[in-house]
């Protein structure tokens, strides 16, 4: 049966939802949601795709890895994918998940032991490891005769960004690989020819303290978490400005290629002894288990101890240690099949709720957040948590006064769980809202459950085509039974439309300056209330002319001469960062980073963008209809206009610098096709290489399939050679490559 309309638009609705979540999560580093709530909205989806294949799209989410380089790094293809990995939230899905691959194993290696017999001198096809999952930045570190030589982020799990130079700060990751000196010369393991070690760069929770305890003093934003910390000072463009103290855990394998691979290619523990013995950081608190059971044991004692280590961890990365085990199971699109991880539950609190505040956003939208009693949760002590809407108190009836159950989503947003009712004071009052913005006074407006309008909506459709079909058979109408009305539990949001609301200008400042727009990090959050009370800051432009006003901004309390100093030059610097940044940083709705960039890079300069219609703006590649009315829109009303024109008097640079131009791409032999490099090419570095296609019109790829129309192979090429011969790929070597590419 085909998907009904509802399901079409439901299907619709959780891509678009889950690919938001995927940019706040991977490029933005501000997740909304926790880990399992975007696993259970990525569940419904694979169900609907499931259960209907007609709503499954080339970019629903269920199909990619997730995430996106970050600006301003050079983009390289991963030489092996950096896949997510499925998450498991009982005992029940992970012993199950066990027992339906072990005996998969089983069939395949049948006298091997382990869970279902069998005997073999190396361990059995179904050992397990275990090691806990760090909530970091995942890497990967390309050593070449053990000299660090590349550090990439995962980015989309394809290609990620070259951060190399800011890795090359933390001590963490040795830049030359050396035998440990305490094993004798006989045992000590040779540095492989070529090694790509994957694992997670993290910030110790004692490091994440200090720097937010330094930021708070100068007034800066704080962190929210260690790993939005992490993510932000890798984006660092200055690797004298990456903060010292990360650290790093090797727990991956990329690619390897040595003589003599004795204790790497074997199995997963003897793979992380031979890192260690290297010099690079591994996993103390890792398991070798031979059963489901073992392995559960290991899951529950390290739950009891993870909140005292001084890292933050989420969860178990569960594997099956035999590398050849590993192979034959494979991967899926998105993950592989030898491994899965057990996502702790949060840790829960009760404290009493104190008060609740409204706050206003950048939008206008009011968010409702409670101040509690001081309790410890997950190793900080929590005093506020998100209230998300009025809908949402309703529904848990949560009252001030009340004692209330809270839990860091993913160990990172505090929320409200439940309200203990058993605790519940006498004479405690049912939750209310606002009806005007408590910053300015404007009446809200109140957005509702937009499933619950549509409902409404096809009821209204359907009622008035029984109406015209009985006026036309001169009958009476069918009755069509009517949605549950409208009320408050259906609320999502109240938002205030004053543009000149105070409490939004305050927002739309502070997101203007921050790091993925702006990014001017003098001018934190509490320097901006302070120039804004002093009426120092009253539109966009001033903060570009805030060093005419360098005697007022020293008469503030705790402004002195070095901290202006900076302002003013982070003020300076950031003229130049471009149009995508600018537009990122004018909050126009649906138009984020990515879109941002989208229009910059399409027209290259301001001008030229105003100057474009709608319909040009939607046949943008990524560009959606409500998105290119949004731009069009705020670039067309008076308040758009001007705040472009005191940009442009500001001298703030808003032109974009456009992409490579394809050279001579119609007569070029590259020009529309698909090539992958693989092996060591004698005349060219793969990047430059890489570029240079790109610029003659080719798409460079990292894996061989059946779409690729051209193989490059150097010098002992491997896999990707076979995989391109058996399917019929066309292979060149250097010398083809050197005589097609133009002087």
């Amino acid at each position: 049966m085909p998907a009904t309309a509802a399901q079409q638009q439901r299907a619709a609705t959780l891509r678009d939802e889950l690919h938001r979540h995927n940019r706040l999560y991977y490029t933005d580093a501000a997740p909304e949601i926790s880990d399992r709530e975007f696993d259970e909205l990525l569940r419904e989806l694979q169900d609907l795709e499931a259960e209907h294949p007609e709503l499954l799209t080339p970019d629903s989410p269920t199909q990619r890895v997730g995430g996106a380089p970050i600006e301003g790094f050079v983009t390289v293809a991963h030489t092996v994918p950096m896949l997510s990995i499925d998450n498991t939230y009982s005992k029940e899905e992970l012993d199950t998940w066990i027992t339906r691959v072990g005996k998969e194993i089983g069939k395949d290696f049948p006298d091997d032991g382990g869970l279902f017999g069998g005997d073999s001198d190396q361990p059995p096809a179904t050992q397990l490891i275990l090691e806990p999952k760090i909530d970091g930045v995942a890497l990967s570190l390309r050593y070449e005769n053990g000299v660090l030589t590349q550090a990439l982020t995962r980015g989309d799990g394809t290609k990620g960004d070259d951060i190399t130079h800011n890795i090359n700060t933390v001590n963490a990751i040795p830049l030359r690989l050396e035998p440990s000196p305490g094993v004798r010369a006989s045992a000590r393991m040779p540095i492989p020819d070529v090694l790509e070690v994957r694992g997670e760069i993290y910030m110790p929770n004692a490091v994440f303290e200090r720097v937010n305890a330094q930021r708070e003093q100068d007034g800066l934003e704080l962190f929210a978490n260690p790993r939005n910390s992490t993510a932000g000072t890798l984006k660092q463009k200055d690797p004298a400005k990456v903060i010292r103290g990360l650290a790093f855990i090797a727990h991956g394998r990329g690619v390897l290629e040595s003589e003599t691979t004795d204790g790497f290619d074997q199995t997963h523990d003897r793979f992380l002894a031979s890192l260690k013995q290297l010099g690079l950081p591994t996993h103390e608190d890792f398991r070798v288990c031979e059963t489901a059971d073992e392995a559960w044991d290991f899951v529950a004692e390290f739950d009891e101890k993870r909140h005292t280590l001084p890292y933050a961890t989420d969860g178990m990365v569960i594997k099956f240690n035999r590398y050849d085990v590993q192979d034959k199971l494979g991967t899926r699109s998105k993950s592989p099949r030898w491994c899965i991880a057990y996502k702790y539950a949060a840790e829960q609190a009760q404290t009493v709720l104190e008060t609740v505040e409204w706050q206003v956003g950048k939008t206008g939208k009011l968010t409702p957040r409670a101040t509690m009693s001081p309790v410890f949760l997950a190793g900080t002590t929590v005093t506020h948590a998100s209230l998300h809407n009025f809908g949402e108190m309703l529904r848990k009836d949560i009252r001030v006064g009340d004692t209330v159950v809270i839990e860091k989503a993913g160990e990172i947003i505090p929320q409200v769980v439940r309200v203990v009712l058993e605790k519940r004071p006498k004479n405690t009052q049912p939750p209310t809202a606002p009806d005007r913005c408590p910053e300015c006074g404007t009446p809200v407006q109140i957005e509702m459950d937009s499933r619950r309008v549509q409902e409404h909506e096809v009821y209204a459709r359907k009622v008035e085509r029984e109406k015209a079909k009985a006026e036309k058979l001169a009958a009476k109408p069918k009755h069509i039974e009517p949605p549950e009305p409208l009320g408050p539990l259906d609320e999502t949001a109240r938002y205030c439309p004053n543009p000149e609301c105070p409490a939004q200008f305050r927002e739309r400042l502070i997101h203007f300056v921050g790091r993925n727009q702006m990014d001017i990090d003098a001018l934190g959050e509490k320097t901006i209330h302070q120039l804004a009370d002093a009426g120092l800051l009253t539109n966009l432009g001033d903060i570009f002319q805030l060093h005419e006003k360098r005697e007022d901004i020293l008469a503030l309390e705790r402004m002195a001469e070095k901290k202006v100093d900076n302002l003013v030059q982070g003020i300076e610097d950031a003229k130049g960062r471009g149009l995508a940044r600018v537009l990122a940083g004018l909050t126009i709705r649906h138009v984020g980073n990515s879109g941002s960039r989208v229009f910059a890079r399409a027209f290259g300069n301001v001008d030229a963008l105003v100057a474009a219609d709608l319909e040009q703006l939607e046949a943008l590649e990524d560009v959606g209809p409500i998105t290119a009315q949004s731009l069009y829109d705020f670039l067309h009303n008076e308040t758009g206009q001007h705040v472009i024109d005191e940009l442009k008097q500001a001298g703030v640079d808003l032109t974009e610098e456009q992409p490579a131009v394809v050279e001579s791409s119609g007569d070029s032999p590259f020009a529309g096709k698909k090539i992958v490099l693989t092996g060591t090419l004698e005349h060219f570095k793969r990047n430059d290489l890489k570029a240079k296609l790109e610029t003659l019109g080719a798409k460079v790829s990292g894996s061989v399939s059946k779409n690729t129309d051209i193989l490059i192979a150097g010098e002992s090429a491997g896999s990707k050679l076979t995989k391109a011969e058996s399917l019929g790929v066309e292979v060149w070597n250097e010398a083809q490559l050197l005589k097609s590419l133009p002087e």
